[in-house]
């Protein structure tokens, strides 16, 4: 404080010079300001709509503004997470000061984040901050949903394809990374033959909503239906999962298998039965239909044989099957007989050869013709 003389009067008294003094006061050192800084509430939901109060509390009120400046840390980015936070003023007299703590509602999945709000400095009436660091933190709770994993189908063009692709989409993008494992399992597909089991973790950054995986397909040369695998999802982490199950269609490219019959000769007709071969010429993992029906050529049904026709089928796997043409055992000698055998109408396969001859072998002695006479003299 800087006290001096303003005037003088009386006596004839006079100033000498410009008289004053400096008389300093010292601070009582228990009397500095000491700062803490404190919140309304230590969590709020991304959605509130609403502000928490950041309050700064002076120990004792000074005589100048006391600014209190705030910085920021944890797991959410102020300006992204919440809103920027502006430093805390305390006016010359008073004990507290405000901020506002906003969360910002977007539509990001990213759990819940934290804001570590502390006092980077204090300035002004001589205010400190206090010896421990003042800091708060708040947990921004999350409203959105995860996002969901799902996977698609596929279709191989055909069986040669080195590998079948599958998208794993992530719905909507995530603010947080985001995993999920995969498995194949057998349809009517073996794993091994028709192609190479798989399995993984798939790790979505963030941002990411869409990553592919393979799955080996195994060529080979058997005719066969169209095979599956199912692809499954699990095991999710910061994610649920919506279509777990894709499903894998192998196209076979092989060309079915060809029929052919063999041709039957009998010992003789006292066979009672003709038994002939129907044979692939490779197996087939489909089973096999064919029409059979006889017909005569030089033998006749009904006498020298039994008219025979139907369906034979050959189980998947299996080259070869047989059918039976009964015999009919006469004594009549007509020599060797033939009869057709035919195959029509295949399924799953194709005929190479469809026509069958069946020799009926005679077993009777051909006749002997002797002449007599009534009488060796007229």
């Amino acid at each position: 404080a800087i006290i001096s003389i303003d005037s003088v009067s009386g006596a004839d008294a006079t100033e000498s010079g410009t008289q004053s003094v400096t008389i300093t006061v010292l601070a009582d050192a228990d009397a500095t300001p000491i700062v803490t800084l404190a919140t309304s509430n230590t969590s709020i939901a991304e959605d509130a709509g609403s502000s928490l109060t950041l309050t700064a509390t002076l120990s004792v009120p000074t005589y100048q503004n006391v600014t209190v400046a705030l910085g920021t840390a944890g797991t959410g980015t102020e300006g992204t997470d919440y809103g920027v936070i502006s430093d805390i003023t305390v006016l010359a007299g008073q004990l507290t000061g405000t901020a506002s703590f906003t969360p910002t509602n977007d539509s990001t999945y990213e759990g819940d984040e934290t804001a570590v709000v502390s006092i980077t400095s204090v300035s002004g009436g001589s205010a400190n901050e206090s010896g421990t660091p003042q800091e708060v933190t708040i947990t921004v709770t999350e409203d959105d949903d995860p996002p969901s994993f799902s996977i698609n189908n596929v279709t191989t063009a055909d069986e040669s394809a080195a590998n079948a692709t599958f998208t794993v989409t992530l719905t909507p993008a995530s603010g947080l990374t985001a995993l999920v494992d995969y498995a194949t399992s057998n349809g009517t597909a073996t794993a091994g033959s028709d192609y190479v089991a798989s399995s993984g973790t798939i790790l979505f950054g963030v941002g990411e909503t869409s990553k592919t995986f393979t799955v080996p397909v195994l060529s080979d040369t058997t005719d066969e239906n169209n095979e599956t695998v199912t692809l499954t999802l699990s095991n999710a982490v910061r994610a649920t999962i919506g279509d777990n199950t894709g499903i894998l269609t192998i196209t076979d490219d092989d060309n079915p298998p060809a029929l052919s019959i063999d041709d039957v000769i009998t010992a003789d007709e006292s066979a009672a039965n003709a038994t002939f071969t129907v044979s692939l010429s490779a197996a087939s993992g489909k089973d096999i239909t064919v029409d059979y029906a006889t017909s005569n050529t030089t033998a006749t049904a009904g006498s020298d044989y039994t008219a025979t026709s139907g369906t034979l089928t050959i189980s998947a796997g299996v080259l070869s099957d047989t059918l039976e043409i009964p015999i009919t055992d006469d004594s009549i000698y007509e020599g060797d007989e033939t009869v057709t055998l035919t195959l029509s109408n295949p399924s799953n396969a194709t005929i190479s050869d469809g026509t069958g001859i069946l020799t009926i072998t005679e077993n009777e002695s051909a006749p002997v013709v002797t002449l007599a006479t009534s009488a060796s003299t007229i």
